[in-house]
């Protein structure tokens, strides 16, 4: 009897299919992806210019009764994001004795370096996009924005941006004098931050829309900085919810894992690596700390404490551009076919949703969080 053996061409296909999915999937923010509406990351495939439309909601009374509805009827308010994907590349070289392997083998031997890099390359866009700065000009990195463009911001958004416990604390047109108000004692993230964080999400125009469960439950999801997730946690009023929450069964729990907060509604979600954008010193690390052009978080609180930042999001918060799913390359030639190497190969734009210079599905909440000691 003869035996069917797989072909090579099949187990690269699969090997290509099965990279891609764990690239989507092994993310912080993975449950939040996908191509509908309904998360917080919404995927629009496209090689070139990808256009993510927004047609805003009616807002007129129309009429009721015999009144005429003609002239009194509403124009539709629509918007764009024009996303641009771009090519990121990464390789794995080998030696010549890996020469003797099949393709399929040195993939397997280069796919847990490449995977790491890649995911770590989504994760590290996907922050500076929750944290981009857009000025109705110019779309820029919260590090490398300048700051007339932040106090530019600042105005367009003000009623999806929060600077501490009160909304007071935005001083209106001046990003820097805002961060000085957040102070190292009422400023902490807490309890009454988030459920004032999710009000305000709630009341913005345009509206920010939360996520829905299969049995039509509504949350709201915050990405927090590790320290302000820290004092969260230190919150009684968290701590007992939680207690309480576990006791009955919380009704996001398809939602959440291990190491989640749920308080009124909001699923909270540390994202360790905020951190590295606030407080690192090399390469890109710190570019919203030490290495910022203007605004320095690291230092920006009142008495130049340390300001941490968290995200509250609903649909469609960001825009992720997919160009082209990661690809992986065997190239056998350099060096006189001497060193082979195994290359990741992806395209993409991911960007935060601005429509009509506003930030689409996201309150930013800044808070005081120092660093541990």
């Amino acid at each position: 009897m003869a035996n069917t053996t797989v072909s090579s061409d099949l187990q690269v296909t699969k090997y290509l299919s099965d990279f891609f999915q764990e690239y989507i999937r092994n993310s912080r923010f993975s449950r939040y992806t996908g191509t509908g509406s309904n998360n917080v990351i919404t995927i629009k495939e496209g090689r070139k210019k990808i256009e993510v439309p927004l047609v805003t909601r009616l807002k007129g009374n129309g009429v009721e009764g015999s009144a005429t509805l003609r002239g009194n009827g509403e124009a539709i308010g629509n918007y764009g994001l024009t996303l641009t994907p771009t090519y990121y590349r990464h390789a794995v070289e080998f030696d010549k004795e890996e020469l003797e392997k099949p393709n399929i083998d040195l993939m397997k031997a280069a796919k847990p370096l490449l995977m790491d890099w890649a995911k770590e390359l989504q994760r590290d866009h996907i922050i500076e996009g929750m944290g981009a700065i857009y000025d109705g000009t110019t779309y820029a990195n919260l590090g490398s924005s300048a700051a007339g463009a932040n106090d530019t911001w600042n105005t367009n958004n003000q009623d999806r941006i929060l600077y501490g416990a009160a909304k007071s604390n935005l001083s209106a047109g001046n990003h820097t004098t805002s961060l000085a108000n957040v102070d190292t004692t009422t400023d902490k993230l807490d309890t009454g931050i988030v459920s004032l964080a999710k009000r305000m999400a709630q009341q913005a125009d345009p509206h920010i829309r939360p996520l829905r469960n299969s049995e039509d439950e509504e949350a709201f999801i915050m990405f927090c900085d590790p320290y302000a997730f820290r004092d969260l946690k230190a919150d009684t009023a968290i701590q007992q919810a939680q207690r309480e929450g576990l006791q009955r069964g919380a009704r996001f729990q398809p939602l959440m894992t291990g190491g989640d907060l749920l308080w009124d509604n909001v699923i909270i979600r540390e994202i360790p690596e905020i951190a590295d954008f606030i407080d690192g010193t090399s390469g890109t690390n710190g570019v919203w700390g030490g290495n910022a052009t203007a605004d320095g978080l690291n230092t920006a609180g009142d008495s130049s404490s340390r300001v941490g930042v968290c995200f509250l999001c609903g649909q469609q918060a960001l825009s992720y551009g997919l160009g082209q799913r990661p690809m992986t390359k065997i190239d056998r030639l350099y060096d006189f076919e001497f060193q082979p190497g195994c290359a990741v190969e992806l395209k993409h734009d991911i960007q935060k949703s601005y429509f009509n210079d506003k930030q689409h599905g996201m309150v930013t909440v800044f808070v005081s969080a120092a660093a541990d000691s």
